[in-house]
Order: C-alpha cells, then structure tokens, then sequence
C-alpha cells in the first residue's frame, strides 16, 4: 500500500513539475511574441513621426503620439513582470499603467483623482510595504555589485 502512495505521489510531483514548465516556457514564448509587436510598433511610431511635416504636428497628433509611447512602456513593463516574477515589477507595471491612463486620456476632475490617489497608493506601497524578500524569485548580487556598493558607500562618507 505504500508503494502504490509513493507512487502515486511521484506522478504528481512530476505532472506538476511538467505543468509548471510548460506554463514556464509558454510565457517566455508570450514575451517574445509581445518584444517582436513591441519593437514593430515602435519601428512604426518612429517612422510616422519622421514622415509628418512639423506643420502636421498639433495637439491631436502629439497625444496620439503619446498614447502609442507610453502604450509601448507598459508593454515593456508587461514583460519585465511576466520575466522576473517579483511584487516590484507588478506595482511597477500598475504605476505606468495608470499614469498613461491619466496622461493619454482627458478625464473628468473625479477620476483624475482616482489615478491620482492609486498612483499614491502604489508608491506607499512600494516604499513602505515591499522588501527586498518579496521577490518570487532569488536574486543574489555579484561580487562586483557587493564591491562597486561598498566603494561608493565609502566615496559619499
């Protein structure tokens, strides 16, 4: 009886081992696809921008031009957050997120105080509840990162 367990316990661990790399693997697939749009829409954005007359350039096309660019930020947070897997990257995907909300769209006075206050609320957030240990995932520093830290510490005093 306890061999069947053991077994049935080894078929778990290794289908949950199997479903965690495949997830694993499909998300690294999912930032490549969204680096190659990322870097195609920026490509596009430079292009259309180099290609209209200064005349052309009012406030319509400068906030057009403003939501592709932050659109693309985001994205680019988006992948930092599906690759390092740590509460950073999320409140910083969720600060960009909203302040391109605020900045690309005219809202009415209430909701800009909405954004206003969650992109508070983040930042509180960031600085007094996150620490280093909420990383899902281990970072350990360099020995060049340790020695550059302790000289620079020591050029400050």
């Amino acid at each position: 009886m306890k061999d069947r367990t053991a077994v049935n316990h080894n078929i778990r661990k290794h289908f949950n081992e199997l479903i965690y790399n495949t997830a694993r693997y499909t998300e690294i697939a999912l930032s490549i696809v969204i680096i190659i749009v990322i870097a195609l829409s920026g490509l596009r954005l430079i292009l259309t921008t180099a290609g209209t007359s200064i005349m052309d350039m009012d406030t319509s096309f400068f906030t057009s031009f403003l939501s592709q660019a932050l659109s693309l930020v985001v994205g680019v947070e988006f992948v930092k957050m599906l690759c390092r897997h740590s509460a950073q990257t999320v409140v910083e995907v969720l600060l960009f997120a909203t302040a391109r909300q605020m900045v690309v769209e005219h809202l009415d006075p209430v909701q800009t105080l909405i954004g206003i206050i969650g992109i508070a609320i983040l930042f509180a957030v960031r600085k007094y509840l996150m620490t280093d240990s909420d990383d899902m995932t281990p970072h350990q520093k360099s020995a060049s990162e340790e020695s550059s830290k302790k000289a620079f510490s020591s050029e400050c005093k």
